[in-house]
């Protein structure tokens, strides 16, 4: 297992410094203004030297960034979490019924649903909640559910809810904030999370269903052992790696569509600091062009993001099933 971490660990390192020196070369190809003259390899350089001291999140090496980053960072993993939660027991629970059901008129119920569910992308998804939301409660929300914004901040009224977002109730301290919280992350979570359980929990079932017709769950039912216990103790072990490592691997997919949910629901994580940093600019003229090094600092936490999460995943999996630790 040392061995095995040490190598992904290795993996990880270079694919990061390679996706740090790639992006930032790019953009700074479209964007050359804040580099001063510098040549686009040199100011890789510069930025690169500046990370240990902590002086590259900043805008332009000079400005500090974190102050909105770190915000939007947690903004963000609060909604992942909350997703993530949602995706793991709604996979495993729909995933297990249609496996213990199939054929019958629940588990084709279940299959439609969740093929309807992965066919709307999530952005779209969110649109449709926020209108029906709309429809059947308030201009705000629907009973104690805001329809967007993050506790204590108002939303700016866009789109479907022009005219429509204040004021803000505060934020609240202690136990009410994060019931606050809770409260601002349902439609979201529900918006993000309703496609991957969609597509993982048929994963799932294929999974299940195979398992079921193998030999080591042929004997099992032989030997008497009772069929709910066949399903959750051999074939549902049997399937967690597989149905680990898909939805690790899916994380890239996830993340992305949560910047779009984070924008949509203006929850002000990272997808609304990234659309800032781009479209503020624009919007401010040519005197403003967009910071190379801010946008790389932002980029340099989401990598971060998704490979740490990729090798957590990686190691889970292999805790699982040490056949997969020979490669």
């Amino acid at each position: 297992m040392p061995a095995f971490l040490a190598r992904r660990l290795l993996l990880f390192l270079v694919l990061l410094v390679s996706f740090s020196a790639i992006s930032f070369l790019l953009i700074a190809s479209q964007f050359p203004s804040p580099l001063h003259g510098q040549s686009s390899l040199d100011a890789y350089g510069r930025w690169l030297a500046g990370l240990p001291s902590g002086r590259s999140l900043t805008r332009g090496l000079v400005g500090p960034i974190w102050p909105q980053l770190g915000p939007a960072l947690a903004h963000t993993l609060v909604l992942l979490a909350s997703t993530g939660v949602l995706v793991v027991g709604g996979s495993l629970v729909v995933g297990t019924i249609t496996a213990a059901r199939r054929g019958s008129l629940v588990d084709l119920g279940l299959r439609a649903a969740s093929y309807l569910a992965w066919a709307v992308p999530p952005f779209l998804l969110a649109l449709l909640v926020a209108e029906l939301v709309t429809t059947l409660g308030s201009e705000r929300g629907i009973g104690p559910l805001p329809i967007a914004g993050w506790p204590g901040s108002c939303p700016v009224p866009l789109g479907l809810n022009a005219g429509s977002l204040s004021p803000c109730a505060p934020a609240g301290h202690g136990i009410h904030y994060v019931a606050s919280v809770a409260e601002h992350m349902v439609l979201p979570t529900l918006a993000l999370g309703a496609g991957f359980i969609g597509f993982h929990a048929r994963l799932l079932r294929s999974s299940l269903v195979s398992s079921l017709a193998a030999p080591y769950t042929t004997t099992a039912h032989a030997k008497g052992v009772p069929s709910h216990l066949v399903l959750l103790r051999h074939a549902l072990r049997n399937s967690l790696s597989a149905f680990l490592a898909a939805l690790t691997s899916d994380f890239g997919a996830l993340f992305g569509a949560a910047l779009a949910i984070d924008w949509i629901f203006q929850l002000n994580g990272l997808g609304t600091l990234f659309i800032r940093e781009f479209t503020i600019n624009d919007l401010q003229g040519a005197g403003t062009p967009v910071d190379v090094y801010a946008v790389e600092a932002l980029l340099l936490v989401t990598a971060l993001l998704l490979l740490g999460t990729s090798l957590v995943g990686e190691a889970a999996v292999a805790t699982l099933d040490p056949r997969t630790r020979r490669d």
